[in-house]
């Protein structure tokens, strides 16, 4: 790590660690913004991404995106444009040097003003879009999020610098190493940007039976194309992918609602309790109710 970097590391973690007040994700006062933090390594759970650029200040993680598996550290950054079920693992975490990650949310359609004013400048990629992708942060990005972090002590800011610090930040990410691949979810004849739409589809009707047919109308593919493109950007199948959001679902229903298993398991679209069981022990690796029981004691 270069001295100018380490310097701009420096310059992010003081106003950060006076935000933090807990381990886990939490709010700051910057719209769209926030912070996860952990004291100590983690087991790999599984959650879903939501769009966001992850910034990680300190520490290491790794993330599982279906068969496929990432690893960033210090002063990487994480991307993905689109929801998403994972699992994480922090690797590298303790009480003096805690992981500390920036979270900013990502709105793709923020992108188009940009995309066509710097067209020229992006080389397009040979690789299929992912969507998730792990980059280097060199000097000009991490600038932008120091002076990002730097509105965390100057709340009165915020509404004049946000927008513009935002807006150069997507221009230093379409310019960098994942940034012809992110071109790719905006435009609207390529397939990444036809997967990004099923995925939109699948999110709002992940209760309902998978209709394959359906699916490849909408994004006007043949099923096998769908099934192909769908892989290349997700890891998985739509019915992987399905049922890790149904299953997500039904761990937060039953955590923040306080529904019992058979009835979470109803709402999220299974027929069966006990298929529901099987496949919840499978992803979170304890049956619905240890699982919830256990992960209360953390919160």
């Amino acid at each position: 790590m270069t001295d100018e970097r380490e310097r701009l590391r420096q310059q992010m973690l003081q106003p950060l660690l006076q935000t933090i007040q807990s381990n886990g994700l939490s709010e700051t006062n910057i719209p769209g913004v926030k912070l996860y933090h952990s004291d100590g390594p983690t087991s790999a759970t599984p959650t879903i991404y939501q769009p966001a650029l992850c910034l990680l200040v300190q520490g290491s993680k790794r993330v599982w995106l279906g068969d496929e598996q990432l690893q960033y550290h210090e002063l990487q950054y994480l991307i993905a444009p689109v929801t998403l079920p994972v699992s994480g693992k922090i690797i590298t975490a303790s009480t003096d040097r805690p992981y500390i990650a920036l979270l900013i949310n990502l709105d793709l359609r923020e992108l188009t003003d940009l995309i066509i004013d710097i067209a020229h400048k992006v080389t397009p990629s040979a690789m299929p879009a992912r969507g998730i992708a792990v980059g280097d942060a060199d000097l000009c990005l991490l600038s932008v999020f120091q002076r990002l972090t730097q509105l965390l002590q100057s709340p009165q800011d915020i509404p004049i610098l946000l927008p513009l610090l935002k807006r150069e930040m997507l221009y230093r990410l379409l310019l960098g190493p994942v940034g012809s691949q992110l071109r790719e979810f905006t435009q609207i004849d390529s397939q990444a940007h036809r997967i990004s739409k099923v995925i939109e589809m699948l999110n709002q009707r992940y209760n309902q039976p998978l209709r394959i047919k359906e699916l490849a109308d909408a994004a006007h593919l043949s099923e096998s194309a769908l099934f192909q493109s769908f892989k290349a950007v997700t890891s998985m199948s739509p019915l992987q992918f399905q049922k890790q959001l149904r299953l997500n679902e039904a761990r937060r229903i039953m955590l923040y609602e306080g529904l019992e298993a058979a009835t979470a398991s109803y709402k999220v679209g299974y027929e069966s309790p006990s298929q529901f069981s099987r496949e919840y022990s499978r992803l979170f690796g304890a049956p619905p109710k240890a699982d919830v029981a256990r992960f209360r004691q953390t919160l």
